[in-house]
């Protein structure tokens, strides 16, 4: 979750809590699919329009842009695109790319489908009025078709990346190849497997910095810790049910007790307004029953949350990890530990961990300091470390 950030925090889908029975948005022309994208390369826009409703000292659009699906394959994903009206730097504007925390899995909980949340967009107004370009990449399945990539790493890294190149081939936005990216939960996700990808993925494009906040960098610890809650039991049954589509080996039903109910889970959407997700849901019971074979323990699952933890690769990049201490999703003990893990790979890192913040309130809480820290990326200052400290706790 995410520089915006939701299963509470920043960044929110514009629709409330979805059940099975409610109604769906009318199909959008702008998400289809173009007969063809022969021709085309990573990062093309292949769409656009402007949208309303965008923060004063900005313009907002929609973008249609070529990227890769899972399996490496040509396709069109979405982002929504954040301009400030500022005049455009002679060497063009730096990117902020905000990768979204967890709004759902279904293809309408995509954020750019919706127009409400874009004052809940943590750090936005800053990073306009700073002159930015900001880019919210929806991600693989969610506005388009396709099947959502939640918490695969390196699929929601290339669409990022994709969307960064995207940004800079948009005339409107006048951008350089400069990007910083921040997110929050699964955006924090996102952000780590974005800094691990960008140099063999995208050579052309420069690296300022990552900003992760709480970010799910243990999978596997996250899905045992959180188990029962209704914030962890709603990540698993998104990340059980997608998984299970992309791959073929992975069976529901060797896992939980009621597949069904994983399936209705991942059609819901999470609230706006940095919404609590138990309470927006009310009186669904979406608890799952683990069988003796958990994920966790099982292969191929347990395979696949390694896999998909971000640190098989060094990020060169300068970073920050922000945590809040009340956080009930993202334990801060799992987070210090791969801060710790991160200094050992000689990173440059500033752990920044905050009192009395829970997960939902931190993309709000730490926005200013993390657009300070993200301007100063971007100026060329010297990276604060402070992995000496994070080493005596």
């Amino acid at each position: 979750m995410a520089g915006i950030v939701v299963l509470a925090a920043g960044a929110l889908t514009a629709q409330a809590l979805l059940s099975d029975g409610d109604e769906r948005p009318a199909q959008d022309p702008f998400y289809a699919q173009p007969a063809s994208l022969s021709g085309t390369a990573p990062g093309d826009v292949l769409r656009s329009e402007r949208v309303a409703g965008a923060p004063d000292g900005g313009t907002a659009y929609r973008i249609l842009y070529r990227s890769r699906d899972h399996s490496r394959r040509p396709i069109a994903l979405s982002a929504l695109l954040f301009v400030s009206t500022r005049t455009a730097p002679p060497n063009g504007r730096n990117v902020v790319a905000l990768a979204h925390g967890t709004v759902g899995v279904a293809q309408d909980c995509a954020v750019s489908r919706g127009r409400g949340f874009f004052a809940h967009v943590d750090g936005l107004a800053r990073f306009l009025r700073a002159g930015y370009a900001v880019v919210v990449p929806d991600l693989e399945g969610l506005g388009t078709s396709g099947t959502h990539t939640y918490l695969v790493g390196t699929a929601s890294a290339r669409a990022t990346l994709d969307a960064v190149r995207a940004t800079r081939h948009f005339a409107a936005a006048g951008a350089s190849d400069r990007f910083v990216v921040w997110g929050v939960g699964q955006g924090g996700h996102t952000a780590l497997f974005t800094g691990q990808e960008a140099a063999s993925y995208a050579p052309e494009l420069e690296l300022a910095g990552v900003a992760a906040g709480a970010p799910m960098a243990n999978l596997a610890r996250l899905v045992e810790t959180s188990a029962g809650t209704p914030a962890g039991d709603v990540v698993a049954a998104y990340m059980l049910s997608i998984w299970s589509r992309v791959d073929p080996r992975l069976r529901l039903g060797e896992i939980v007790s009621a597949p069904a109910a994983v399936e209705r889970v991942a059609r819901l959407c999470v609230p706006v307004d940095h919404g609590r997700i138990g309470p927006a849901l009310g009186t669904r019971d979406v608890t799952l029953a683990y069988r003796a074979r958990a994920p966790w323990r099982t292969a191929p699952w347990k395979d696949l949350l390694a896999r998909n933890s971000p640190g098989a690769k060094p990020i060169a990049a300068p970073l920050i990890v922000t945590q809040g201490a009340r956080d009930g999703l993202v334990r801060p003990r799992s987070t210090a530990r791969y801060v710790r893990y991160l200094c050992g790979l000689g990173a440059t890192v500033e752990y920044r961990p905050s009192r009395r913040v829970a997960h939902g309130d931190l993309g709000r809480k730490t926005a200013p300091y993390v657009s300070k820290w993200i301007a100063r990326r971007f100026a060329g200052d010297t990276a604060r470390s402070t992995c000496r400290a994070v080493a005596r706790r």
